[in-house]
């Protein structure tokens, strides 16, 4: 080492490094560690006891977790779907728009300002069956006699938790969409007048195809998003009622913390996460394959 001389640049990045290894990497092994392990809060030195891939066995046979990762499968699909269509109903809307489409714009985003903590005490007030808005606007409507009860029937509230992901988050497919009919060269749509197509024909065969690589890349953020959903579950229903509502994550917190058994939650944090890794390497392949049809077809 006598003669080694770091360089000005590795000397500058050196803290940064130390830093992400102390609060990213050493956790991580930690936990991955912590996973082959029965480790329990309230007993530190089961940390040390090696178990090998028994935890993982014991989620295979838990249906409390195969129904957790149902219900958040369920949710994403649902999720990404209707904000797709959403957010590409909105971006449509504002890329015709002639006038105050700065504006428009600006309160697009307006839902991505808040924090999903906030949406979900939001939502719960709303959905709250005697003093919620929903319910208030139903009664004066004359849609429902009686005041529904939405946070604890277990159907009800898993809606009432969609209706809440979906308004936060389709500002985010509506923000890329608009980006990618910005972008799109406007000679293709003329073309395809010229030659006598309806606007659905213009739209399905010209438009749709340059703006999917934009809509696929939304669907990766989203799908990260969704697969990872706690804080909005966790204000609106805290899993509930009688755990129907209850999502991979929600059911990996109560495991760590109400429970204890924080090598079991590991061990369910982990397995969620190839959920993750599935949706996102889908999503890059549908991504890359529009993006070749693009680069073939123009």
């Amino acid at each position: 080492m006598k003669g080694f001389k770091p360089s000005a640049p590795f000397l500058l990045l050196l803290p940064a490094f130390i830093v992400l290894a102390a609060v990213v990497v050493v956790p991580l092994l930690l936990s991955l560690y912590s996973s082959f392990t029965p480790f329990r809060l309230t007993k530190p030195e089961t940390f040390f006891v090696f178990v090998g891939f028994r935890n993982y066995l014991s989620i295979l046979a838990n249906s409390d977790f195969w129904w957790a990762f149902g219900r958040t499968v369920l949710l994403l699909t649902i999720a990404l779907n209707l904000e797709m269509l959403l957010g590409l109903g909105l971006a449509m809307l504002v890329e015709k728009a002639t006038r105050g489409q700065r504006i428009l714009r600006t309160l697009m985003m307006f839902p991505m300002m808040f924090s999903p903590i906030l949406v979900g005490f939001q939502f719960k007030f709303m959905f709250n069956d005697n003093i919620g808005l929903v319910n208030n606007a139903l009664q004066s409507l004359g849609i429902a006699q009686d005041a529904i009860a939405w946070l604890i029937e277990g159907h009800l509230a898993f809606i009432a938790i969609s209706v809440a992901e979906i308004w936060s988050s389709t500002a985010i497919f509506a923000i890329l969409i608009l980006a990618g009919l910005l972008a799109m060269p406007k000679e293709p749509i003329e073309a395809a007048r010229v030659d006598g197509c309806t606007p659905w024909q213009t739209f399905r065969y010209v438009t749709w195809p340059f703006i999917m690589p934009f809509a696929y890349i939304a669907m990766t953020i989203r799908s990260l998003d969704v697969a990872r959903a706690y804080d909005i579950v966790k204000i609106m229903t805290d899993g509930g009622p009688a755990g129907r509502t209850e999502l991979l994550w929600t059911l990996v917190a109560r495991t760590a913390y109400s429970d204890g058994r924080m090598g079991m939650a590991n061990a369910m944090a982990y397995f969620s996460i190839l959920l993750s890794i599935a949706f996102t390497v889908y999503f890059f392949n549908k991504l890359a394959a529009a993006r070749t049809q693009i680069g073939a077809e123009w």
